[in-house]
């Protein structure tokens, strides 16, 4: 076997300072689009943001609706998921306010989610409530979760590492399964759409008396498009990528005893991937394939122990696997296992909710043909909080011990307050640390690791206002991250520890909803600073702008649009090679035939326009997809 290409260095692109990149203006494109917006809106969205009244546990661990919530929180529903029919996760991802990725080609490609300038490695991603990503990389496995399992998706920003453990640091992205209700509800889809795109699903729902359950399953394909050009140096390669994936989900409750409920929950999901390793001129249709298998499973016991004391206990496991058995620079495997086993208690107090938990993470590696000095490290935790509300006084406190066998004790902590000015205005503040584990291939993967790494800690604060009313919400958030010992690599695709770096940043969301109109916007800017240099932290934009309308035109008709537009990047640390700004737009339409059939169309990046999410790598061309839907949401 060939010798294996460290994964860092597999999805970094190459840096050639001599290049000159194609800058695409946002302004070019933010101009007519709001005027096309403008006009739509003048007409006439499809479906309301939530309400304040829908239920978010992300932020607390426990049930608390999204009015009152002290982070910034957003809640992505399964009608917005559903029009997003054959797009990937992370693209979807991309279009909420505090949210930047990169990524190295189409669906199913390796990516990074970037929340509130944080690194990649620095958003725990879990699927309901187990962590769901790669220990050897240190990053969530985004690329592999289809759209069509998921029912809600919740992102909260800001540091929760006094919630959830390491790598909490920028956000907590959380997927949400299917769930069955009384009766019985059966649906499925069908799509179509560019470079041979094809994708089926099927699920069915249900519940009767003390049983409830959700089975869903689905495959798709696409022949994909050539991202990479030659600029990507010795990862380039001509040929199209193209990704398989099939995938399942179950969801089973049953209330065993009143007050008493157990739950099985869990997702599968494996893909076939081509990606760019290099263009071997002896084998011109050789292309880099890889298959990835992605999966997690948890046993939830929920009960009340008394009027005031309820009790959950969790058992969790996830794996994922990426192994390349076809390649031009050398195959490697490598895989992580994670299990996870978690005992909640929350008690009614005076003061507010009490929360007391304690949990156990073990982690487990392995890659072929490398011989790790330590392969497995075990995190013990215990963790206080409270949450309450008290007339127009809210609040939320934390704290956290996480012992760790590879790196000891580390505590964190965090706090919020939030006040009423009146029935419509909220202010707060809220302030939290936080801290990121090096990976496995961080610490030991030979010629490309460093053993001395020590975990990135970080500060974080922010202030907020919030003006909702029954029709239009605003919320502004201004916001610092410092980050001490920032994981980074650098031209050698080494690990190392950066001293300081700096994010300040402001948020500014707004959703209004009038009649058959619903329309939204996010404006993201912030200074993403290396202190150590004074240069811009790499694939971060200072400025990202989403516009988005609906119009429900008829009973039977809707339709939209979505622009997304992002100011100039850096693909490298010493800011030599940028990346320039861009403006994304897509349009949908909507018809449902009857009750339960429905077609809806979109197109993606309508102006066609060429797009570097990373140096030498390209977004996807104007794409265009079909659905058939039968079945309600």
């Amino acid at each position: 076997m060939k010798q294996p290409v460290r994964p860092a260095e597999r999805y970094a692109p190459v840096r050639n300072p001599s290049f000159t990149q194609v800058r695409f203006s946002a302004s070019s494109i933010v101009v007519p689009v709001v005027s096309v917006l403008a006009l739509v809106c003048g007409v006439g969205v499809r479906a309301a943001p939530p309400s304040l009244d829908t239920i978010t546990v992300s932020g607390t661990r426990e049930d608390i609706s999204l009015g009152d919530a002290l982070q910034d929180v957003t809640v992505i529903d399964r009608a917005t998921i559903e029009a997003h029919a054959g797009a990937s996760l992370e693209s979807l991802l991309a279009e909420q306010a505090g949210i930047q990725i990169a990524t190295n080609g189409g669906i199913g490609s390796v990516s990074s989610v970037f929340v509130r300038g944080a690194d990649a490695r620095s958003t725990l991603l879990l699927i309901d409530g187990m962590r769901y990503g790669s220990a050897t990389s240190g990053t969530p496995s985004f690329y592999n979760v289809p759209l069509e399992q998921i029912d809600h998706i919740e992102i909260v920003r800001g540091p929760l590492s006094a919630v959830y453990g390491a790598d909490a640091a920028g956000g907590v992205i959380q997927i949400f399964t299917r769930r069955g209700q009384a009766g019985m509800q059966a649906s499925g889809s069908a799509t179509l759409g560019s470079e041979a795109y094809g994708a089926i699903d099927a699920g069915v729902r249900g519940g009767s008396g003390a049983l409830d359950y959700a089975f869903e399953g689905g495959a798709q394909r696409t022949d994909g498009y050539r991202y990479t050009d030659p600029h990507a140096g010795h990862f380039y390669n001509p040929n199209d990528d193209g990704f398989r994936q099939t995938a399942g989900s179950a969801n089973l409750g049953y209330a065993f005893a009143p007050g008493w409920s157990v739950r099985l929950q869990g997702i599968d999901s494996k893909g076939d991937v081509q990606t760019s390793d290099g263009y071997d001129p002896t084998r011109p249709a050789l292309t880099a394939r890889s298959r990835v298998d992605t999966a997690t499973g948890g046993l939830v016991v929920r009960g009340a122990v008394a009027p005031d004391w309820s009790t959950t206990l969790r058992y969790g496991t996830s794996r994922d696997a990426y192994d390349t058995d076809v390649a031009v620079n050398g195959t490697y495997r490598f895989s992580t296992q994670q299990h996870a086993l978690d005992w909640q208690n929350t008690f009614a107090t005076p003061a507010g909710t009490v929360l007391a938990g304690v949990e156990q993470l073990r982690q487990s590696v392995s890659d072929d043909g490398v011989a790790f000095a330590v392969d497995r490290r075990t995190v013990t935790g215990a963790q206080l909080g409270l949450t309450g509300k008290a007339g127009p006084h809210s609040w939320q406190a934390n704290v956290r011990d996480d012992a760790n066998s590879q790196f000891g004790h580390e505590v964190t902590g965090a706090a919020a307050y939030g006040y009423d000015l009146t029935p419509q205005w909220r202010i707060g503040a809220s302030a939290g640390t936080s801290f990121v584990m090096p990976s496995f291939d961080d610490l030991y993967y030979p010629g490309y690791s460093n053993p001395l790494l020590r975990p990135q800690h970080g500060q974080s604060g922010e202030l907020s206002v919030r003006w909702t009313s029954t029709l239009q919400q605003v919320r502004l958030s201004v916001y610092e991250n410092r980050f001490r010992d920032l994981i980074a690599f650098n031209a050698s695709f080494v690990p190392v520890n950066v001293a300081q770096s700096r994010i300040r940043g402001a948020s500014l969301e707004y959703d209004a909803h009038q009649g058959a109109v619903t329309v939204g916007a996010t404006l993201d800017v912030m200074d993403p600073s290396d202190l150590t240099d004074a240069t811009q932290l790499a694939r971060l934009a200072r400025e990202a702008l989403t516009l988005k309308a609906d119009w429900q035109v008829s009973s039977a008709w809707s339709a939209g649009a979505l622009l997304r537009a992002s100011g100039l990047r850096y693909d490298d640390a010493a800011n030599l090679q940028p990346l320039g700004g861009y403006g994304l737009l897509s349009v949908h339409g909507d018809w449902r035939v009857t009750r339960d059939w429905s077609i809806v169309l979109r197109v993606d990046n309508l102006a066609d326009h060429e797009v570097q999410p990373a140096y030498g790598y390209e977004a996807p061309p104007r794409q265009w997809f079909a659905t058939v839907r039968y079945g309600g949401l």
